[in-house]
């Protein structure tokens, strides 16, 4: 299969979740519109750190990456586009067979092993990443109600890649996640993370109210 590619810097795309986008430099602008003129696909791959991709190439963005399909856009009177592409399917880079004026690349499809255990394991696990993040983002400040409206229509691999997506995480640990092959240990991965996170934001509302006496002491 070939496809245009997408490189970023600080972003991951996981299967069955959005990402919006701003498309303003020329090359991927005119990605973007031949992109949906067709099938509305491209790879999103997240850059290595510290290769210049110009470059390094294929080298400089990590091998693993999003099949995604432009879902919605928006034109802009000046060229640029607002973009939101849904994930696909995992694939693995190949090579890349042409770089003018943006590079498209040659992948293959990544299987997602089967997840280990019984269908109830499997609802074990949603249950309770799904109360663990339930109780997050009703502390997290920045809580949309729509993705909690969302929630009871997601499947287990879909909520699992939405939890990674919506966390603040070091991106090279996206991309470490991205890479597990079964939706079950990137679940039983994201748990512990999860938990941590949740911990932390209690502490931070539980003291948040309470102020110093004389701040320029501090």
């Amino acid at each position: 299969m070939i496809v245009p590619l997408f490189p970023l810097p600080n972003a991951v795309l996981f299967p069955k979740t959005p990402m919006p986008l701003f498309i303003f430099e020329d090359r991927y602008r005119t990605m973007v519109r031949e992109a949906i003129a067709g099938s509305g696909e491209l790879v999103i791959a997240l850059m290595r750190e510290g290769l210049e991709f110009r470059q390094a190439g294929i080298s400089a963005v990590h091998s693993v990456a999003c099949l995604g399909k432009i879902e919605n856009y928006e034109e802009l009177d000046d060229g640029k586009y607002n973009i939101v592409v849904v994930g696909l399917r995992r694939v693995r880079l190949i090579k890349i067979v042409e770089h003018s004026p943006y590079r498209m690349v040659e992948v293959e499809m990544i299987e997602d092993f089967a997840s280990p255990g019984d269908s109830r394991e499997i609802v074990r696990r949603q249950r309770r990443l799904g109360r663990l993040f339930s109780e997050f983002t009703e502390l997290a400040a920045a809580a949309e109600p729509a993705v909690m409206d969302l929630m009871p229509q997601l499947d287990f691999e879909a909520l699992v890649n939405m939890v990674v997506m919506t966390l603040n995480l070091p991106i090279e640990q996206k991309q470490a996640l991205l890479e597990i092959d079964a939706p079950s240990l990137r679940c039983d991965m994201l748990i512990p993370i999860l938990e941590q996170q949740l911990e932390t934001l209690v502490i931070v509302r539980r003291y948040e109210h309470i102020k110093p006496e004389n701040p320029g002491l501090n």
